[in-house]
């Protein structure tokens, strides 16, 4: 067996290992955050977005994804900087690179759809369908439970795409992703006491 053969044998060990453990990347604080961010932007909502404009509802939505995004991914970055070793820095990798085509395809979605402003009754169903799809790709990596909330948030989708008010409220975001978040944080933070 040569070097070469060695080496790619260990790195195929270290990837199996990565997939039986659970990734401890997303802090639950965090993760609370952004799901109370979601909820009080839902309500707030009606006082920043005037009725019937759609750009100021897609471009309010925007900024408090990207806020989110922000706190959320800001503690994965902040583990990776500062506590995570070689070994987790890995595990770190592979979680964002299956979670990450999602968010930008809600962000392709976003740039292409809100153009059209017929179809700015689309994007939270879209916004949940696939966020959800990338919850879901990282279940490997999470608790159990975590296959669950993405299915909710697939099913939320559908749902938000069936109903498409003309003029979504803000609780099909805020709400959708507010409660889909505290449920995430509960299920982390369960499957860090049963750990």
């Amino acid at each position: 067996m040569s070097v070469r053969d060695a080496l790619d044998q260990l790195d195929r060990i270290h990837d199996q290992l990565a997939k039986g453990e659970v990734y401890r990347g997303f802090r639950v604080p965090a993760v609370a955050l952004v799901g109370t961010l979601g909820l009080l932007a839902a309500a707030g909502q009606r006082w920043v977005v005037p009725p019937g404009d759609a750009p100021a509802f897609v471009w309010y939505w925007a900024a408090v994804g990207a806020t989110g995004a922000l706190v959320g991914f800001g503690a994965a970055v902040r583990s990776y900087l500062f506590r995570e070793d070689d070994f987790e820095r890995r595990r770190t990798r592979r979680v964002m690179g299956q979670f990450l085509p999602c968010v930008l395809a809600g962000a392709l979605l976003t740039a292409a759809l809100a153009r059209g402003l017929a179809f700015a009754p689309l994007l939270p169903g879209l916004w949940a369908l696939v966020f959800g799809l990338g919850v879901v790709a990282v279940r490997p990596h999470l608790p159990r439970a975590v296959g669950l909330v993405g299915a909710g948030y697939v099913l939320a989708g559908g749902l938000l795409l069936a109903w498409q008010p003309p003029e979504p409220p803000g609780w099909c975001v805020g709400g959708t992703f507010g409660v889909g978040h505290l449920i995430t944080a509960l299920v982390l933070w369960k499957g860090e006491n049963d750990a």
